[in-house]
């Protein structure tokens, strides 16, 4: 939804009646890596986005929908073991700090030659971090909310638009 005052999306809210439309919201390559979590229940319904990670800890999922689209879409990330030494790092979503276990290399693959990688948080609670981030400070979340979902769509988009040479 959009904010009638400064055009930012407050909520985003969507459903997802059954496994099948989860499993669908994946690319075909991506739907052979899907482990869906135990217990689930449908329908799913969605505030801002779903994400799980499976038993391994290898890939972590993302379910994300906008207005705009159709239908949600979803992402596999696959993630880069820590390096030996915990390092810090920032989040290119949502700009919280952590350790290299909290913050780190999660990458999406294109084709066999090509993957995009992103630094953020392995857990994808970004959102939640923004909120309490700004509860502490006294700001509104909104626009950070916001330029999150900005970045998520990005990456859909640049998922989308990937054609290989």
């Amino acid at each position: 939804m959009l904010s009638q005052s400064n055009n930012f999306r407050k909520e985003n809210v969507f459903s997802i009646a059954s496994e099948k439309e989860l499993i669908a919201a994946f690319r075909s390559k991506d739907q052979k890596k899907l482990i869906l979590p135990e217990k689930l229940r449908f329908p799913l319904n969605i505030q801002s986005y779903f994400t799980w990670k499976e038993p391994s800890g290898v890939y972590t999922y993302l379910v994300f929908k906008v207005p705009s689209w159709d239908l949600p879409r979803g992402v596999v990330f696959k993630r880069t073991p820590p390096s030996r030494e915990p390092t810090g790092g920032l989040c290119s979503w949502c700009h919280a700090y952590g350790t290299s276990e909290e913050i780190g290399l999660l990458s999406v693959v294109m084709s066999s030659h090509v993957s995009y990688s992103y630094m953020i948080c392995q857990d994808l609670r970004c959102i939640e971090k923004i909120e309490e981030t700004c509860m502490l400070s006294g700001k509104d979340p909104e626009k950070y909310i916001a330029d999150l979902y900005y970045r998520m769509e990005k990456l859909f988009e640049n998922i989308s638009n990937y054609r290989p040479e």
